[in-house]
């Protein structure tokens, strides 16, 4: 008897933290083999950053980024293979995902990784995609947040139903990071030095992070930010014209950052807007201190236990340190508290300590408990 078919749909795993957590859920869904048949649909071609498990059978549909391509060929592919569940994550991949499924009867499972609202704030387009998540979003059988504020955004502003809705933060394999920053890092500096990640976007605003570092009193260290992007040209020619030939570095994209994470002084995250920061955690599970703009939404809940929003100046949360976004001076003080005696020892102690509550275990349990609950029953939560 054939094992009926589940079927995981993202846009690519060509790099970047929801495509890393998309395939630790595959990867530690291999328990399920005896009950399920695998299947993972990557709706563009791009190069993969992530191994992809060999008992999962792999679809590429090849829609250059482009959302109708996206619908249709996605419909195309599940009407053939007719699975019991599918789960997306990524906007895109979401939409298609819960226009394909209704139209041929699925249930679905969406899980959306940024702050909806301000990752489409801007100009008619940001206007349409608002329109078109809240027609879409609300169809679906059940939607993961992995932080708090997203959740609250989705039910306040995409009409999202409260019972539809499960929270769950993304989870972390610190073991397994541990073990990777135990191996020689590349292009290590000489001295001490900032390090940070991330695509190189406008919403992850490294431009604060290079003048604050300037303006700092870190005279002696380097920077070194991990990553690439459309504005890698634009960030380097920033970085020159602040007087930082040769001690700003931009390595790429590294597929393993931790042994330069962990032997950096401190990370930074100073981006406007974040959905659950993976990077920001996985840093922490290295001991390294960590310094984060508290933008919406996910830092003040790793680092204070909070909502986000409400730091004024320098914060000293109970992990690391916040930050409001956009404020050069907070960060350049945040910067210049790192090298106070004793300081970095003990951020570095608390950051491993709240790194502690993301479990990779606790959180693919909790991702399957949902998935069997709509298979089951519909998906509604008392949440």
């Amino acid at each position: 008897m054939k094992k009926p078919s589940i079927v995981f749909v993202i846009n690519s795993i060509a790099g970047g933290g929801a495509e890393r957590v998309m395939m630790r859920l595959v990867e530690y869904s291999r328990d399920r083999l005896d009950a399920f048949e695998f299947h993972l649909v990557l709706l563009d071609n791009e190069d993969d950053a992530y191994a992809i498990p060999a008992w999962v059978r792999v679809h590429r549909l090849d829609c250059d980024g482009k959302s109708m391509p996206s619908v249709f060929r996605l419909f195309s592919l599940l009407r053939r293979l007719r699975p019991c569940l599918i789960m997306s994550f990524l906007t895109r991949a979401n939409i298609a995902t819960v226009l394909a499924a209704k139209a041929l009867g699925f249930r679905s499972v969406i899980s959306e990784r940024s702050n909806t609202s301000a990752h489409h704030e801007h100009g008619v387009a940001g206007l349409v995609s608002r329109l078109i998540i809240r027609r879409t979003y609300s169809r679906a059988d059940a939607v993961i947040a992995v932080s708090t504020g997203i959740a609250d955004d989705l039910v306040d502003n995409f009409g999202v139903e409260r019972d539809r809705m499960h929270i769950i933060a993304n989870p972390i394999d610190a073991k397994a990071i541990r073990t990777l920053a135990e191996e020689a890092p590349a292009h290590l500096p000489d001295g001490p030095y900032i390090v940070a990640m991330g695509r190189f976007v406008r919403g992850k605003n490294f431009a604060l992070l290079l003048e604050a570092f300037a303006a700092s009193r870190l005279v002696d260290f380097d920077l070194v930010i991990l990553g690439q992007g459309p504005l890698e040209q634009e960030l380097k020619a920033l970085a020159d014209d602040l007087g930082l030939a040769g001690r700003a570095r931009f390595p790429g994209f590294q597929t393993n950052p931790f042994p330069l994470i962990s032997n950096g002084f401190a990370y930074v995250l100073p981006s406007n807007d974040e959905g659950f920061p993976n990077g920001l955690v996985e840093a922490m599970v290295t001991g390294i201190p960590v310094i984060s703009t508290d933008c919406r939404s996910g830092p003040a809940e790793i680092l204070d236990d909070r909502a986000e929003g409400q730091t004024t100046g320098l914060h000293l949360g109970k992990y690391g340190l916040l930050v409001p976004t956009n404020d050069k001076a907070a960060m350049v003080e945040a910067l210049n508290h790192l090298v106070l005696p004793g300081e970095r020892e003990r951020l570095g102690k608390a950051a491993a300590e709240g790194a502690a509550r993301y479990g990779l275990e606790v959180a693919v349990a909790r991702y399957w408990d949902v998935l069997g609950s709509v298979m089951a029953y519909g998906g509604r939560s008392a949440q």
